[in-house]
C-alpha cells in the first residue's frame, strides 16, 4: 500500500478519535468549552471517588487496626482511589494543556510533513500503530479485570453455598464498612461496590490511556524532527554547494527548516514540562507508597488461606506492578526520545552549513542533550531504574511484613 500524507493523516485522525471518545465517556474530553452535562458528570465521578475514599478510611479505623491482615486488605483500595482521583482532576485541571495536545496533532503538526516524505509517514504510522496496540491493552485489560473482580465474590459464595455449607459467607468486591447490617442489605450493598469499583478501574484506565498517547505523540514528533535533522543538508545539497551552484538558495532553505525544527522542539519541550506538572503527584505517590501497596497486596495473597482473597489480591499485585511500570516506561521513553536530536544532528551533514547555521546547530545540540523528563514533584525522575528501585523497596517490605507476622 502507497502512503500518502492525506491517508496516513485520516488514518491517524481515526485512531485520535478512539482516544476522544474515550476521553468523552469519562467527562473530560472537549477540554475545552464543555457543555454542562459534561460538568455535571465529571463533579458526580469526583463526590462517588471521595465518598468511596471516605468510605475506605473509615472502614480502617473501624476494623482495621485491629489485624495486620485487616489493614493490607484496606489500604491497597485507599491508595488506588486516591491516584485515580488525583489522576482524574490532574487532567481536568490542566485541560487547556490536553486541549493544546490534541488539537496540535489534529492540525498543526502536519505542516513539517511533505507529501512524498516518506520516511517520516513510515514513523508516523509505526508509532500510531503503537500508540493504538498499547491502548488496546489497557482496553481489554480493564474490562476483563472489572468482571472478575465484580463477579469473583458471586462465584465463590456459590462454591461455598454448593460445597462447603459450614464455611458460607458473604462477600463483597471492596468490603466496605456500613452503618447498617450488610446481610439484610446485601444486594444494595453488593451493587453499590460493584459499581464504584467499575468506575474506579475505568476512569483509572482511561485517565492512563490519555496520558500514555499524549507521550506516544510527542515521542513521534521528535523522531519526526530526528528525521528532518538528519536529512537537513541532502546529498543533492552538498553536490550543488561543492559546484558553488545555488549557494544563497541552499543555506536560506537550512535556516528556514532548522529554524521551523528549533520551534517545535521549543513546543515539545513546553508540552513535556506541562505534563510533568500535570503528573508528578501520581508520579511522586507511586514511587513513596507504590513499594508499600506491592508489599501489602503479596503479603495478603501469599499468607491468608482465603481463596477468595487470594485471587483478588493477586491481580491487584500485577495491576500495580503494571501501573507503577507503565509510569516508568512513559518517563523513559519521552527522555530517550528527546535526547536522540544530539545524533540526529551529529548525521545531519553540519560540515557542508554556513557559520551561523553551524552556531545555530551547536546551540540546539546543547539544548537536546538536557533530556524531557517526568518527574516525582521534581526530587527523582521516573524512568525504568524508578521502577527496580520500588520493586526492590517492596520486596525489602515483605520480607520485614513477613517476619513481623510470624513473630
Amino acid at each position: 500500500k502507497m502512503l500518502t500524507k492525506t491517508s496516513v493523516k485520516k488514518e491517524f485522525l481515526c485512531d485520535m478519535a478512539f482516544l476522544t471518545t474515550i476521553g468523552s465517556k469519562i467527562f473530560l474530553y472537549p477540554f475545552e468549552g464543555r457543555t454542562g452535562y459534561k460538568i455535571i458528570g465529571y463533579t458526580t465521578v469526583c463526590c462517588l471517588i471521595y465518598i468511596t475514599i471516605a468510605q475506605l478510611f473509615l472502614t480502617l479505623f473501624v476494623t482495621g487496626f485491629h489485624d495486620l491482615i485487616d489493614i493490607s486488605n484496606i489500604a491497597p483500595n485507599i491508595g488506588v482511589c486516591i491516584l485515580t482521583v488525583i489522576k482524574y482532576t490532574k487532567i481536568y485541571t490542566h485541560r487547556k494543556l490536553y486541549h493544546a495536545i490534541i488539537t496540535h496533532y489534529q492540525k498543526y503538526m502536519w505542516s513539517i510533513i511533505q507529501m512524498n516524505d516518506i520516511k517520516n509517514l513510515k514513523t508516523i504510522v509505526k508509532y500510531k500503530s503503537v500508540s493504538y496496540f498499547i491502548n488496546k491493552i489497557l482496553y481489554y485489560y480493564s474490562l476483563p479485570l472489572i468482571i472478575i473482580i465484580v463477579s469473583l465474590p458471586l462465584i465463590v459464595m456459590f462454591y461455598n453455598k454448593k460445597f462447603n455449607d459450614n464455611e458460607f459467607e458473604y462477600l463483597y468486591p471492596f468490603d466496605g464498612w456500613y452503618p447498617f447490617d450488610k446481610v439484610i442489605w446485601f444486594y444494595f450493598i453488593y451493587a453499590w461496590e460493584s459499581f464504584m469499583t467499575a468506575l474506579v478501574i475505568y476512569t483509572f484506565a482511561f485517565s492512563d490511556m490519555i496520558n500514555m498517547s499524549c507521550v506516544a505523540y510527542m515521542c513521534m514528533e521528535l523522531s519526526v524532527l530526528s528525521n528532518l535533522l538528519t536529512n537537513l543538508i541532502t546529498n543533492e545539497d552538498i553536490e550543488d554547494l561543492k559546484k558553488f551552484k545555488n549557494i544563497f538558495k541552499i543555506h536560506q532553505r537550512i535556516r528556514r527548516s532548522l529554524k521551523i525544527i528549533i520551534k517545535r522542539h521549543q513546543f515539545l519541550n513546553k508540552l513535556a514540562q506541562g505534563l510533568d506538572l500535570a503528573l508528578e503527584d501520581v508520579s511522586l505517590i507511586n514511587y513513596i507508597f507504590g513499594s508499600v501497596f506491592i508489599c501489602l497486596t503479596a503479603f495478603t495473597f501469599t499468607f491468608i488461606d482465603d481463596l477468595y482473597k487470594k485471587i483478588r489480591y493477586f491481580f491487584f499485585f500485577i495491576s500495580l506492578n503494571f501501573v507503577i511500570l507503565n509510569q516508568s516506561i512513559i518517563g523513559q521513553i519521552l527522555s530517550d526520545h528527546s535526547v536522540k536530536l544530539t545524533n540526529a544532528i551529529y548525521s545531519s551533514n553540519w560540515i557542508y552549513a554556513d557559520r551561523t547555521t553551524k552556531t545555530t546547530l551547536l546551540y540546539l545540540m546543547m539544548k537536546t542533550q538536557i533530556p524531557f523528563t517526568l518527574t516525582a514533584k521534581g526530587y527523582i525522575s521516573m524512568n525504568l531504574n524508578t521502577m527496580t528501585q520500588v520493586t526492590s523497596t517492596s520486596y525489602q517490605y515483605y520480607n520485614l511484613l513477613r517476619c513481623i507476622y510470624h513473630s
